[in-house]
């Protein structure tokens, strides 16, 4: 009797040592994810490339495009990497990067212009690495800056637009640091002199209950095609104009997904295949320069997205034959 009650309890503990064990092992290999980093290390590689990041990575933000911009320069590059991302604050950026240099990092990369001051300002001290921010400032000859221009395809997303209002009224929701709005407006003059522009400046990329709020009341006022210039808050954006049947222009991705029957076009910003610049290159003969570094349309970058199904033929033949003089030179703006 006592053997049989016993084995039970002997089972129970067995039980729960397995069940301990297995719980350690998991937090152990979700460590990185817990404490905001991801890593991806190859022993072999010879360069250890950190990606620092002050935005979320797990949604459709900013960050997300550091996260993808780092398996792609992995899948092409000899590097072992990692992504800290949520740093929101000058020490938190120092601490991160010092500590990563410590453990041997070659390569920082600040995924946005707020890197700059931190970068500069650990540069001088670390001069054996290259530090590197995607748009921003440099001031130090192992400090870069990688930008690019997509005005361009924001005046021809202007003439989208133009083509596709009927009430000539126009909406662009941006962020309170965005500045490429100028082409934007040029490409609606340009095109129909005659239709109003209605700019709302949101104080977040990512609040999308603020960006809602704004499309309801330039559609109150009769808008009915919406640049929407946000991260996060693209998506509450369209999903608005989807339930009030007006027309969107989306930012970043093509996100047309959303709402195919919605989005006019997107204004399609590849920062994936920046990294990979980047990493071109870092690797090449002379490695990176110190300074700006301008990318360009050839460099595949920036795009327009396919143009949605509301179009006729004749008005996509129309935009790209607009799209060809530009890149020929017979369009300027």
């Amino acid at each position: 009797m006592e053997y049989s009650e016993r084995q039970p309890r002997e089972i129970l503990i067995f039980a729960l040592l397995i069940a301990i064990l297995l719980i350690l092992t998991l937090l152990y290999q979700s460590r990185h994810m817990i404490l905001g980093v991801e890593t991806s290390i190859n022993e072999e590689s010879e360069t250890y490339v950190s990606i620092l990041t002050s935005d979320k990575i797990s949604d459709q933000s900013w960050g997300s495009f550091a996260y993808r911009g780092q398996m792609k320069i992995e899948e092409h590059y000899p590097v072992h990497t990692s992504l800290h991302s949520e740093l929101t604050s000058e020490a938190s950026i120092t601490e991160t990067a010092i500590d990563v240099i410590d453990e041997g990092a070659e390569l920082l990369i600040g995924h946005g212009r707020e890197f700059s001051d931190s970068f500069t300002n650990l540069a001088e001290e670390y001069s054996s690495v290259m530090f590197v921010t995607i748009h921003g400032e440099s001031t130090h000859e192992n400090q870069a800056v990688y930008t690019f221009d997509h005005s361009a395809m924001e005046f021809f997303a202007a003439l989208a637009a133009s083509l596709k209002s009927d009430t000539e009224k126009i909406g662009v929701i941006e962020p309170i640091s965005d500045d490429g709005y100028a082409e934007f407006f040029k490409g609606i003059n340009y095109y129909n002199s005659q239709a109003t522009i209605y700019r709302k400046t949101a104080q977040s990329r990512d609040d999308g209950s603020e960006a809602a709020h704004m499309a309801k009341e330039m559609i109150e006022q009769g808008v009915d095609v919406i640049y929407t210039k946000g991260n996060a808050y693209n998506q509450n954006v369209i999903e608005h104009a989807k339930k009030e049947d007006i027309y969107v222009i989306g930012f970043m991705d093509d996100q047309s997904y959303m709402a195919s029957e919605h989005v006019l076009t997107s204004v399609v910003n590849d920062i994936p295949q920046l990294y990979v610049m980047i990493l071109k290159d870092y690797f090449s003969e002379d490695g990176i320069s110190s300074g700006k570094h301008v990318l360009t349309e050839s460099d595949e970058v920036y795009l327009l997205a396919p143009l949605g199904p509301m179009f006729t033929e004749e008005e996509k033949e129309f935009i790209e034959s607009e799209m060809e003089k530009y890149r020929l030179g017979e369009l300027s703006f």
